[in-house]
């Protein structure tokens, strides 16, 4: 009786086990988003994505600041 009940035990482990590596497999994988262009400060020279410079002609900027310090 002790030998069926461990039985059961197991079979019901290695279902449980492969039901969800079946589900992990199945679903699809999240394409990785494209990684943004960076770009470096024409003053202080520190890089930052494109989307948060503050572009000037060909220039690039961290800061409203860096910009107006560079230009003068």
């Amino acid at each position: 009786m002790l030998k069926l009940l461990l039985l059961a035990i197991v079979v019901w482990l290695l279902f449980t086990i492969l039901k969800r590596y079946r589900h992990n497999v199945d679903q699809p994988t999240q394409p990785r988003p494209h990684p943004e262009d960076m770009v470096q400060c024409a003053h202080c020279q520190v890089h930052l994505p494109r989307s948060e410079s503050i572009q000037d002609g060909a220039l690039h900027y961290c800061s409203e600041a860096h910009q107006q310090q560079h230009q003068s």
